[in-house]
């Protein structure tokens, strides 16, 4: 018996594009379903590295979300420009002590997208709180009338697990 469905975190944005490529190049008959980031009541990325952070540094690390969905804001309410989008949230993430990257990529690629975000793009930020490195994102999806077929199915796949989700709390989409 094979599986059909094998599941992953956005938050591992990177990881499950990775796996989608090599199950397209592999040809393999599985589907990959990518499931929301679950988040602490406070918007912060549930992760095993959380419990490394003191209090003061949970509290800062906060930010990192902050600032992510302040540009999902932004991008909600119209704004295309990718470096505005990223500028938004670097604004909030200013309590990291080390910043690795804030870049807003291609959701499917991961290659920089620069100039208007007219397709599926993903806001991602690794940073060092302390000694603990995080990393986060949100997805910014355009109008599905912009979209290929691909990119809605992709679309269709995280309105599926986000209302499956239920209403617990803040996360990303």
């Amino acid at each position: 018996m094979q599986p059909h469905v094998a599941f992953f975190g956005q938050k591992d944005l990177q990881q499950c594009a990775v796996i989608r490529q090599l199950v397209r190049d592999l040809n393999l008959a599985v589907e990959i379903a990518t499931a929301p980031t679950v988040r602490e009541p406070d918007g912060l990325a549930l992760s095993s590295r959380n419990s490394y952070l003191s209090s003061e540094e949970g509290e800062r690390a906060r930010c990192l979300s902050q600032g992510l969905f302040a540009a999902q804001v932004a991008f909600e309410q119209g704004e295309r420009d990718s470096q505005r989008l990223v500028e938004t949230a670097q604004a909030q993430i200013t309590e990291v002590d080390q910043l690795q990257y804030l870049q807003l990529v291609d959701a499917s690629t991961l290659e920089r997208v620069t100039g208007p975000v007219d397709h599926p793009a993903a806001l991602c930020v690794a940073a060092y709180v302390g000694a603990t490195r995080l990393i986060d994102n949100v997805l910014l999806i355009p109008s599905p009338t912009a979209l290929s077929d691909h990119e809605l199915e992709l679309v269709s796949h995280a309105i599926n697990w986000q209302a499956a989700a239920g209403a617990d709390g803040p996360r990303s989409s």
